[in-house]
């Protein structure tokens, strides 16, 4: 499923040119599948690379991601959490082992610190921003180590770009925090990181891409950029719902009005395809989605409709669409000249007070 700074603590995958580690093949081939929403497929996958070859750095961290994700597909958030803990208490004590076993690989350590580090995946859907920092920096005190020992190892670059950035937009006592840890609280610095491995990793490109969709579209408001990364990312996993509602934001925010009815079409569609609790995460996603293509279009009552089913419906464990959909109902009952009720939507955009730019 997904995540918007879901990933803020999550998905790291070690790049390879070639097949550097047994095993590389048929990791690959989970990695893929997980993208593209085959996540059984996927996990079958991975168990079998998990016994076949214990000592890839990269399969048990990506098995438990899988899982989790997976349980994502199926039921409620809660539960989510507690098959990542059941997980991570099952790969980190095999990494800890590992990184004895092999000292002199980094690979090990960058993959141990993301289990650790990704612990905090809980504190971030419960907006426990402090305890987030302190679960974070036990995993990202590690990468940290790893990445000025091996500054070549641009996977290293997307967890700290990440903690650089939500660092940079928080308040000033987290900011403080994550320079007291020798790390550097600034959007401008995070955002390169994660653009770095972006675009120079043969793995981590994944999460790092989708990550900076997001922040383009609902933390900077760059549209413009977040759309040659999220028509990338849908031509290499079609099937990836997310990555499909990324994509098709970023054709209404920079007015390709065809292509965006296009895909709408094709996400009806495909809707059918997912299971029922993604169907419920997704369907106020997509109604917003419709409902801000009405508005622009002029359609004011199609549009209240469809954002009204989002409000009702929103189901999602970050609140970030749930603002948007508030900030365009207000407008677009200030264009009806309800001034007054648009206000209530307005405050209750202000209320959620989450980083997007709607609140700003």
């Amino acid at each position: 499923m997904h995540r918007p700074l879901i990933c803020i603590i999550c998905v790291i995958n070690i790049s390879w040119s070639t097949d550097i580690y047994p095993g590389d093949s048929e990791v690959r081939e989970g990695v893929h599948a997980f993208y593209n929403y085959e996540f059984e497929h996927s996990i079958e996958i991975l168990d079998r690379a998990r016994q076949t070859y214990p000592d890839h750095p990269g399969v048990h961290f990506i098995w438990a991601a899988s899982k989790y994700y997976c349980s994502q597909g199926l039921g409620p958030v809660i539960a989510t959490y507690d098959t990542l803990e059941q997980s991570l208490n099952k790969i980190q004590p095999i990494y800890e082992s590992l990184v004895k076993k092999y000292p002199n690989d980094p690979a090990y350590q960058l993959y141990l610190g993301s289990a650790r580090g990704l612990r905090a995946r809980s504190n971030l859907g419960k907006k426990e921003w402090l305890t987030l920092l302190i679960q974070a920096y036990q995993g990202f005190s590690i990468i940290e180590d790893v990445a000025d020992k091996n500054p070549n190892l641009m996977d290293a670059q997307l967890p700290l770009g990440i903690i650089e950035y939500y660092a940079g937009i928080s308040n000033i006592i987290i900011r403080w925090a994550v320079e007291l840890f020798g790390l550097n609280a600034s959007k401008l610095s995070g955002i390169a990181k994660i653009s770095q491995a972006a675009n120079h990793s043969e793995w981590a490109w994944i999460e790092a891409s989708g990550i900076l969709s997001f922040l383009y579209l609902w933390i900077e408001n760059k549209p413009e950029l977040a759309l040659p990364i999220t028509k990338k990312l849908v031509k290499q996993f079609p099937q990836n719902f997310y990555f499909n509602l990324l994509y098709l934001e970023s054709l209404i925010r920079t007015e390709q009005s065809t292509a965006a009815q296009d895909l709408i079409h094709i996400l009806e569609m495909r809707r059918e395809s997912l299971t029922r609790r993604q169907q419920d995460w997704y369907d106020p996603y997509l109604d917003y989605e419709k409902a801000l293509f009405a508005f622009n279009r002029g359609d004011l009552e199609l549009s209240l409709g469809l954002v009204n089913k989002t409000i009702m419906n929103y189901t999602g464990e970050l609140d970030i669409v749930l603002g948007f959909a508030y900030l365009l109902k207000g407008k677009i009952l200030d264009t009806k000249g309800d001034r007054g009720s648009a206000r209530t939507f307005y405050q209750n955009c202000l209320e959620l007070d989450n980083f997007s730019y709607a609140v700003k």
